[in-house]
């Protein structure tokens, strides 16, 4: 009894894993970023993946996460934070349609300010125009996701973005994140 009962949970744990076992997929998001001292400001994005087993996937996205008005010195500005990023999720599944995961990964900022009449575009991390800046960092996240049909599933996700350089302030970026995917494989 004990081997056959062995053998059950071997082909049960090999089912699981196999059924989001590796392969590609992608998807966008919508949701709300917070900004500390700016506010809320509707966020979206899209991103592609690859699922490495039913544990780890590698993933890379394009997110707009806000846009913000404010003042500096009596002109007022807008701030629009746009990100590339890249990040690595591990998590386990809890039955075939359900997974937590955590998150972690590499951004690359691209902060588009405007003010005075005109848009400036300044690149580099010393820009003479603190309105944009350019930073390269890191940030996390811990999220669920769903799949609704074999190819088909969701995802909601929480994201935290730190030190980012906006006029010259360090600010925190959170993010909540309503996501749709599809997947290939």
């Amino acid at each position: 009894m004990p081997m056959t009962f062995r053998a059950t949970a071997l082909i049960a744990a090999l089912s699981l894993s196999s059924a989001h076992a590796a392969g590609f997929y992608v998807g966008a998001n919508v949701g709300a970023s917070d900004a500390q001292s700016l506010g809320n400001a509707a966020s979206a994005g899209i991103y592609a993946g690859y699922a490495i087993d039913s544990w780890v996937t590698l993933e890379a996205g394009y997110n707009r996460l806000g846009r913000w008005l404010g003042h500096d010195q009596g002109q007022p500005y807008t701030t629009i934070v746009n990100n590339v990023d890249v990040s690595l999720t591990a998590g386990p599944r809890f039955d075939r349609r359900f997974r937590a995961y955590g998150r972690i990964g590499f951004v690359d900022w691209s902060t588009i300010g405007t003010g005075g009449g005109g848009e400036h575009r300044v690149t580099g991390s010393s820009a003479q125009n603190d309105m944009l800046e350019e930073l390269h960092q890191g940030f996390y996240g811990v999220g669920v996701s769903y799949r609704l049909r074999h190819r088909i599933g969701l995802r909601l996700e929480y994201r935290i973005y730190r030190a980012m350089a906006v006029n010259g302030h360090d600010l925190d970026i959170s993010s909540l994140l309503l996501g749709a995917t599809y997947h290939f494989g």
